[in-house]
């Protein structure tokens, strides 16, 4: 099976290529707008359908994990379904993510309806799911995977920062400000969901959906203070909500500002502070939890106990920045 990773270049992507070319069965090539010195890749834009139809000739699948913006996210898919169906490549394997269920509580099933009420992110990536929908009216596979927070090796979002704002002492015990269930998933294990997904046998007009987290991921105070513990950002401090929403309404705001600018001027070498978005907030005290039965029973995941993956993030946070890139590719063992 010849195979296009598009997204190449992320934390996900990255990892899934790697994993892709050790099979026997696949034939992988990464895609992004930032090349790398390789056979097996590919300098694309993937909002532009054109381009992206003209990559695609000759690929049985593709996996799209891009990220970004709104663009990026949605118009990317559009872009994408245009371009798998003008190139005939049959399947495309597409990386969503749980915040599509919006501000939904409980266990939640892939049936529970739609809400893109949560902000740009949830509402792009209800978007792209439309344009899944659309490919296979037209006649194509699509398979849906929507992960919850992904950890693990290399996870910026789910572990650099966190392990950041725990060292600056932003970040603790936050009571019931934290008392979400956290939906934690290894990357490893949304890569194997990937290609479990890439194997599936097709249904004519059905797309299925799964959901990945962790069976045993914890609420995100027992996150914050295991990870706090692991990395030795102790003592862990116990904070009330108006300390974070002073930090994510106040300070947010203008750090992101910098961070942009000095994106902008080139200033890649010098560090600020991690902004701290005004969404956590709700998410950490959000009371969602993904079932992942689908995945366990039809895709046949495997999944990293949770011990597994904080150790395998932790070790990976603590390395030094010389050899991350080492610790990037990672290899989790029970």
């Amino acid at each position: 099976m010849k195979v296009l990773v598009l997204g190449a270049s992320g934390h996900i992507g990255a990892r899934l290529l790697e994993m892709l070319q050790a099979t026997p069965w696949a034939v992988a090539t990464g895609a992004s707008r930032h090349m790398k010195n390789t056979a097996s890749w590919l300098e694309l834009d993937s909002r532009d359908p054109r381009e992206l139809a003209s990559a695609l000739k000759g690929f049985d699948a593709v996996v799209n994990c891009v990220a970004g913006d709104a663009a990026s996210i949605a118009g990317g898919a559009r872009a994408l379904v245009q371009a798998a169906l003008q190139a005939d490549c049959r399947r495309i394997v597409h990386l969503s993510t749980m915040s599509v269920y919006g501000p939904a509580e409980g266990k939640v099933r892939e049936d529970a309806p739609l809400d893109p009420g949560l902000g740009w992110y949830g509402k792009a990536k209800c978007e792209a799911e439309a344009a899944m929908h659309d490919f296979v009216q037209h006649g194509g596979e699509a398979v849906l995977l929507r992960p919850g927070c992904v950890f693990g090796p290399g996870s910026q979002l789910w572990v650099g920062r966190i392990g950041r704002w725990l060292q600056a002492g932003r970040l603790g015990d936050l009571g019931i400000a934290g008392d979400g269930w956290a939906n934690l998933v290894h990357v490893d294990d949304v890569c194997q969901a990937l290609l479990m997904a890439l194997q599936l046998p097709a249904v004519p007009g059905e797309m299925p959906v799964f959901n990945l987290a962790a069976p045993d991921s914890p609420r995100w105070n027992e996150y914050f203070v295991d990870l706090a513990l692991a990395i030795k950002a102790t003592p862990v401090r116990r904070l009330g909500r108006r300390r974070l929403q002073l930090d994510a309404w106040l300070c947010g705001p203008p750090l992101k500002a910098a961070e942009l600018t000095l994106r902008r001027l080139g200033g890649h070498g010098l560090k600020l502070p991690d902004a701290l978005p005004p969404g956590l907030l709700g998410l950490w005290s959000q009371h969602i939890h993904l079932d992942t039965q689908a995945a366990t029973e039809q895709l046949g995941v495997q999944w990293t106990p949770y011990a597994d993956g904080l150790r395998d993030s932790a070790l990976w946070f603590c390395a030094p920045a010389a050899s991350q890139a080492t610790m990037d590719n990672m290899i989790c063992t029970p």
